[in-house]
Protein backbone atom coordinates (compact mmCIF):
# COMPACT_ATOMS: atom_id res chain seq x y z
CA UNK A 1 0.00 0.00 0.00
CA UNK A 2 1.42 3.85 -1.39
CA UNK A 3 1.53 6.43 1.32
CA UNK A 4 -1.49 8.84 1.39
CA UNK A 5 0.10 12.53 0.48
CA UNK A 6 -3.75 14.07 0.15
CA UNK A 7 -3.37 17.53 0.96
CA UNK A 8 -6.07 18.36 3.83
CA UNK A 9 -5.08 21.59 4.61
CA UNK A 10 -2.46 23.71 2.83
CA UNK A 11 -1.08 27.78 3.67
CA UNK A 12 0.95 29.59 1.67
CA UNK A 13 2.86 32.70 3.62
CA UNK A 14 5.14 35.19 1.38
CA UNK A 15 7.05 37.73 3.53
CA UNK A 16 5.05 40.91 4.27
CA UNK A 17 7.23 42.67 6.31
CA UNK A 18 7.35 47.05 5.26
CA UNK A 19 11.41 46.99 5.66
CA UNK A 20 11.95 44.38 3.30
CA UNK A 21 10.42 45.85 0.48
CA UNK A 22 11.62 48.96 1.36
CA UNK A 23 15.27 47.70 1.05
CA UNK A 24 14.60 45.98 -2.19
CA UNK A 25 12.78 48.54 -3.85
CA UNK A 26 15.79 50.95 -2.60
CA UNK A 27 18.23 48.70 -4.50
CA UNK A 28 16.52 48.26 -7.37
CA UNK A 29 16.09 51.61 -7.88
CA UNK A 30 19.23 52.89 -7.13
CA UNK A 31 20.12 50.28 -9.81
CA UNK A 32 17.90 51.15 -12.44
CA UNK A 33 19.08 54.46 -12.19
CA UNK A 34 22.38 54.09 -12.36
CA UNK A 35 22.24 51.72 -15.40
CA UNK A 36 20.17 54.63 -17.08
CA UNK A 37 21.84 57.72 -16.36
CA UNK A 38 25.32 56.19 -17.34
CA UNK A 39 25.53 53.49 -19.79
CA UNK A 40 21.89 54.93 -21.75
CA UNK A 41 22.41 58.58 -21.11
CA UNK A 42 25.75 58.85 -21.14
CA UNK A 43 26.47 60.89 -17.60
CA UNK A 44 28.99 58.86 -15.37
CA UNK A 45 27.88 58.29 -12.50
CA UNK A 46 30.48 60.35 -9.36
CA UNK A 47 33.83 60.95 -9.73
CA UNK A 48 35.17 57.19 -10.12
CA UNK A 49 32.44 55.85 -12.24
CA UNK A 50 32.33 52.20 -12.30
CA UNK A 51 32.50 50.10 -15.65
CA UNK A 52 29.76 49.73 -17.31
CA UNK A 53 29.23 45.74 -17.70
CA UNK A 54 29.68 46.50 -13.63
CA UNK A 55 27.06 48.41 -13.39
CA UNK A 56 24.71 45.92 -16.00
CA UNK A 57 25.76 43.52 -13.86
CA UNK A 58 24.84 45.07 -10.49
CA UNK A 59 21.74 46.27 -12.18
CA UNK A 60 20.65 42.37 -13.38
CA UNK A 61 20.99 41.02 -9.84
CA UNK A 62 19.33 43.71 -7.53
CA UNK A 63 17.21 45.55 -10.21
CA UNK A 64 15.71 42.29 -11.70
CA UNK A 65 16.24 39.07 -10.21
CA UNK A 66 16.80 39.68 -6.37
CA UNK A 67 13.29 41.52 -6.38
CA UNK A 68 11.84 38.89 -8.72
CA UNK A 69 13.23 36.03 -6.69
CA UNK A 70 11.47 37.72 -3.25
CA UNK A 71 8.59 38.45 -5.46
CA UNK A 72 7.74 35.22 -6.88
CA UNK A 73 9.87 32.65 -4.86
CA UNK A 74 10.04 33.13 -1.23
CA UNK A 75 7.60 31.69 0.25
CA UNK A 76 6.59 29.63 3.34
CA UNK A 77 4.08 26.25 2.33
CA UNK A 78 2.90 24.45 5.36
CA UNK A 79 0.65 21.70 4.53
CA UNK A 80 -1.23 19.15 6.81
CA UNK A 81 -1.51 15.52 4.63
CA UNK A 82 -2.87 12.73 5.86
CA UNK A 83 0.07 11.04 7.01
CA UNK A 84 1.73 13.91 8.88
CA UNK A 85 2.83 18.22 8.85
CA UNK A 86 4.54 19.17 6.15
CA UNK A 87 6.80 22.28 5.24
CA UNK A 88 8.80 23.82 2.69
CA UNK A 89 9.86 27.44 2.92
CA UNK A 90 11.15 28.13 -0.79
CA UNK A 91 13.90 28.53 -2.24
CA UNK A 92 15.81 27.12 0.89
CA UNK A 93 14.36 23.82 0.59
CA UNK A 94 14.13 21.66 -2.36
CA UNK A 95 11.55 19.65 -0.64
CA UNK A 96 8.76 19.36 2.09
CA UNK A 97 10.29 18.64 5.45
CA UNK A 98 7.67 16.22 6.84
CA UNK A 99 6.48 15.35 10.33
CA UNK A 100 5.32 12.33 10.89
CA UNK A 101 2.31 12.12 12.86
CA UNK A 102 3.86 8.78 14.71
CA UNK A 103 6.90 11.01 15.33
CA UNK A 104 4.63 13.74 17.10
CA UNK A 105 4.53 13.57 21.01
CA UNK A 106 2.39 16.93 21.51
CA UNK A 107 1.37 19.89 19.22
CA UNK A 108 -0.30 23.03 20.37
CA UNK A 109 -1.12 26.71 19.54
CA UNK A 110 1.66 29.11 20.40
CA UNK A 111 2.55 32.96 20.71
CA UNK A 112 5.49 33.90 20.16
CA UNK A 113 7.96 36.43 19.06
CA UNK A 114 10.37 37.09 16.43
CA UNK A 115 13.15 37.66 18.63
CA UNK A 116 12.64 34.33 20.45
CA UNK A 117 14.33 32.92 17.43
CA UNK A 118 16.37 35.71 16.04
CA UNK A 119 14.03 37.15 13.13
CA UNK A 120 12.07 35.56 10.55
CA UNK A 121 13.04 33.10 8.46
CA UNK A 122 14.39 29.67 9.34
CA UNK A 123 16.37 29.55 12.51
CA UNK A 124 17.36 27.65 15.90
CA UNK A 125 17.19 29.31 19.28
CA UNK A 126 18.83 28.50 22.11
CA UNK A 127 16.99 25.63 23.47
CA UNK A 128 17.09 23.76 20.34
CA UNK A 129 14.18 24.64 18.86
CA UNK A 130 13.86 24.80 14.94
CA UNK A 131 11.45 27.74 13.61
CA UNK A 132 9.92 28.02 10.17
CA UNK A 133 8.34 31.44 10.69
CA UNK A 134 7.61 34.44 8.00
CA UNK A 135 5.37 36.98 9.64
CA UNK A 136 3.65 37.58 12.69
CA UNK A 137 3.47 35.87 16.05
CA UNK A 138 0.81 32.95 16.14
CA UNK A 139 2.37 29.43 15.34
CA UNK A 140 2.26 25.86 15.98
CA UNK A 141 4.48 23.77 18.84
CA UNK A 142 5.51 20.62 17.35
CA UNK A 143 7.19 18.31 19.87
CA UNK A 144 8.41 15.42 18.09
CA UNK A 145 10.27 12.53 19.62
CA UNK A 146 14.22 14.03 18.99
CA UNK A 147 13.29 18.00 18.33
CA UNK A 148 10.80 20.80 18.45
CA UNK A 149 9.83 22.80 15.73
CA UNK A 150 8.02 26.07 16.05
CA UNK A 151 6.00 27.51 12.41
CA UNK A 152 4.06 30.62 11.98
CA UNK A 153 0.36 30.28 10.77
CA UNK A 154 -1.59 33.13 9.78
CA UNK A 155 -4.79 30.53 10.01
CA UNK A 156 -4.34 29.11 13.34
CA UNK A 157 -7.49 27.55 14.20
CA UNK A 158 -7.91 26.13 10.63
CA UNK A 159 -5.08 24.10 10.69
CA UNK A 160 -4.84 23.08 14.15
CA UNK A 161 -8.29 21.55 13.37
CA UNK A 162 -6.87 19.70 10.19
CA UNK A 163 -4.24 18.34 12.35
CA UNK A 164 -6.71 17.96 15.35
CA UNK A 165 -8.90 15.51 13.16
CA UNK A 166 -6.14 13.70 11.43
CA UNK A 167 -3.98 12.59 14.65
CA UNK A 168 -7.24 11.30 16.36
CA UNK A 169 -6.85 8.59 13.35
CA UNK A 170 -3.16 7.71 14.21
Amino acid sequence: MGKDHRVIYREIQRPHQIWIWAFVLLFALFSWYSVIQQVFIGIPLGSKPAPNISLIIFWLIFGIIFPAVLIWFIKLIIEVRADGVYIRFMPFHLQYRRFLYKDIVNYELIEYRSSEFGGWGIRVNMKGEKSYTMHGKQGIKLKLKNETVVFGTQKQNEIINAIDSLNEKH
